[in-house]
């Protein structure tokens, strides 16, 4: 275990790329880490401990944790698995496929439904409380690169709680959850079709707490910040800005915003890039809060814990600057964040 001022790197580390990090729920939840050596990994943060290690056939690109007895993982062959904690490696159990890798994975609170998203162009909706648990799938034009699940907030006047699949060519289409529970006869179509701001390829795509829109990063160092209100005045409230990028003998070197995550109560966030630096922003404000040190390298993924006082770091080399002989190990991180790096400052 190493420990660096209020970070600490959690033993055992998968042994090839972290594709995706995620916490469980309830008091002190396990970390979730997905990964291309073949292996989903369970960690108790608190202790530094290796809970539990599944080993796959297949790279597994994504995960969801919404369950403290199993979680749910997309592989690089297509393949949905449930996984169930307490059973070991033959705990897991394959729901369904895709044709090609699943890239993401949501799961809806209020729908009670998991949605997949692939590069076979279709997003999938199941549900494991029926025996043939293939609900809809969802047709797309592109490969699906990311997508992310805005549940309805308490505290905000913004319904219905939406999906959001960001796909190749810049694509963006946005779904009403209501319209998740059609058999596979139906047809679900976007209520907003839109293309990125951004000039170039999108990386990840994090909805707002709030419910009331989406942050969106691309491969050119740059992030937008979206509201999904088509009215004028709410379209006028949008904007992007520049980040994770170097000056390097004269030149500017731009890295991909590999990875967002919001902070559960003060709707801050966190982005990670391919230049392994990790910055906290204010999205409403329009400032940056904090710049962590450099890491090793890339920021393949992050998450905030549900409580906002630990954000989960893989720090793991992803092939922006192409094959290398060489490159840093794959870590995970654990960083014990403090309400000055996280917490809004008031406006002057």
């Amino acid at each position: 275990m190493a420990q660096v001022g209020s970070e600490i790197e959690l033993a055992n580390p998968p042994t090839d790329g972290v594709s995706s990090l995620c916490f469980g729920v309830g008091p002190s939840p396990l970390l979730l880490a997905t990964s291309w050596d073949c292996t989903s990994s369970l960690y108790n943060v608190n202790d530094n401990t290796l809970r539990a290690r599944f080993e796959h056939d297949r790279p597994i690109l994504c995960g969801v944790f919404p369950d403290r007895n199993r979680f749910y993982v997309g592989s690089l062959d297509g393949s949905f698995c449930e996984v169930d904690i307490s059973s070991g490696d033959s705990g897991i159990r394959e729901i369904g496929v895709h044709e090609k890798a699943i890239r993401c994975v949501s799961y809806c609170v209020e729908k009670n439904v998991l949605v997949t998203g692939s590069w076979d162009s279709t997003c999938k909706v199941w549900d494991l409380r029926s025996s043939s648990p293939l609900v809809s799938t969802i047709p797309l034009p592109n490969k699906v690169f990311t997508m992310d699940l805005s549940n309805s907030s308490p505290n905000s006047n913004v319904s219905p709680s939406k999906l959001v699949v960001g796909t190749a060519a810049r694509n963006v289409y946005i779904y009403d959850l209501r319209n998740l529970g059609m058999d596979n006869k139906g047809s679900i179509e976007p209520i907003q079709r839109r293309e990125s701001s951004l000039k170039y390829q999108t990386r990840t795509i994090k909805c707002f707490p709030d419910g009331s829109g989406y942050a969106l990063s691309s491969i050119e160092g740059r992030v937008a910040m979206e509201y999904f209100d088509p009215s004028p005045a709410s379209q006028a409230r949008k904007y992007a800005f520049k980040c994770h990028r170097q000056t390097v003998d004269g030149q500017d070197v731009v890295y991909p915003v590999n990875a967002i995550s919001f902070h559960p109560s003060f709707g801050t966030f966190a982005t990670g890039g391919g230049d392994g630096i990790i910055n906290i922003w204010d999205g409403q404000n329009k400032k940056r809060l904090c710049q962590f040190h450099r890491y090793p390298t890339s920021i393949s993924a992050l998450a905030f814990d549900p409580t906002g006082t630990i954000l989960a770091i893989a720090n793991s080399y992803t092939f922006e600057e192409g094959e290398k002989t060489t490159y840093p190990p794959d870590t995970i991180l654990i960083r014990n964040v403090t309400e000055a790096e996280v917490k809004p400052k008031p406006r002057v």
